[in-house]
């Protein structure tokens, strides 16, 4: 689970920093607040990836040619723990399977990924969203 303060704590410490070498080089033109907010722009798209919209996120080893497979068993198991799935790929190229699992039935949702059988409850109201991520293979070493 992502920090939720992250975002905020980086916006500041940019603040301090650009505010920090304003000061320092006063003997330079000061930049535009245009330079300062695109300079700021761009440090934050490099170094903040997008928070997920998931409480809880769960990375799968790929397979060697299973991803389709491997999804289509997150969707399954979302399905037998009383929820619903969508795959898709994220901005990184992973896929990305997210779920709506009933808070009851999330431990048993996770415990289906590793292939367990665990005791299913009736599906409560309340909901988790979870991110089930399947890592992209290695490269297989060359001969």
């Amino acid at each position: 689970m992502q920090n939720p303060l992250r975002l905020p704590f980086a916006v500041a410490l940019a603040g301090c920093v650009a505010g920090s070498l304003a000061g320092c080089h006063q003997h330079k033109p000061t930049p535009s607040i245009d330079e300062l907010s695109a300079a700021l722009q761009r440090s934050a798209e490099q170094t903040i990836p997008a928070p997920s919209l998931a409480s809880e996120q769960i990375v799968l080893p790929a397979r060697p040619g299973q991803a389709d497979a491997q999804a289509a068993e997150v969707l399954e198991a979302a399905s037998a723990a009383g929820g619903v799935a969508i795959r898709s790929l994220n901005p990184q190229g992973q896929l990305s399977i997210l779920a709506t699992i009933p808070q009851n039935n999330a431990d048993a949702f996770k415990a289906l990924l590793r292939h367990e059988k665990p005791p299913m409850e009736s599906p409560s109201p309340s909901t988790l969203l979870i991110e089930v991520l399947i890592e992209k293979p290695l490269p297989s070493p060359s001969p």
